[in-house]
């Protein structure tokens, strides 16, 4: 599976490539040279907005999409189109949307102290981070994600 390495404008679209279970890094506090040699020792796919960073991938020979400036979902056909991305519907792994780690699926009993109180009455499936210890289920969040990406597939 691809993995990425998102520049510091691209934070939305990091969150929805994690829950697509693509390994996506963020780059928030390390120099552009800093995630350029992380993405050449880790063969990550650079993602920016930057000519100038699109431009240093290059020269070191660093496979990098330029992202367009607009919403999500032209960020995400880009990619689609690019890259030839798959984004299934329930999604066949997810990645932590805040740490990029695994996620491993839990019982509701696992988790029941972590979650909001009517989340259990209505979810029974689980995922919690290994490292951050978040925790995550198929809410009402993920009907607007299904919009989205029912609007990237028809374009």
């Amino acid at each position: 599976m691809m993995k990425f390495y998102a520049d510091s404008m691209l934070g939305k679209l990091s969150r929805f490539l994690r829950f697509f279970g693509f390994d996506t890094l963020y780059r928030t506090q390390i120099t552009v040279e800093e995630m350029l040699q992380v993405s050449l020792a880790e063969n990550r796919i650079v993602l920016s907005q930057s000519k100038q960073v699109i431009h240093q991938s290059n020269k070191q020979k660093i496979q990098a999409v330029t992202m367009p400036t607009t919403t999500i979902v032209d960020q995400l056909v880009e990619l689609k189109n690019q890259l030839n991305l798959d984004y299934a519907l329930p999604p066949f792994q997810m990645r932590c949307s805040m740490c990029n780690n695994e996620l491993e699926e839990r019982t509701k009993n696992e988790v029941i102290d972590k979650i909001p109180k009517g989340t259990a009455k209505y979810y029974d499936v689980f995922w919690e981070c290994e490292v951050c210890g978040k925790v995550f289920w198929l809410g009402s969040h993920w009907e607007d994600i299904k919009k989205i990406i029912k609007e990237v597939e028809s374009r």
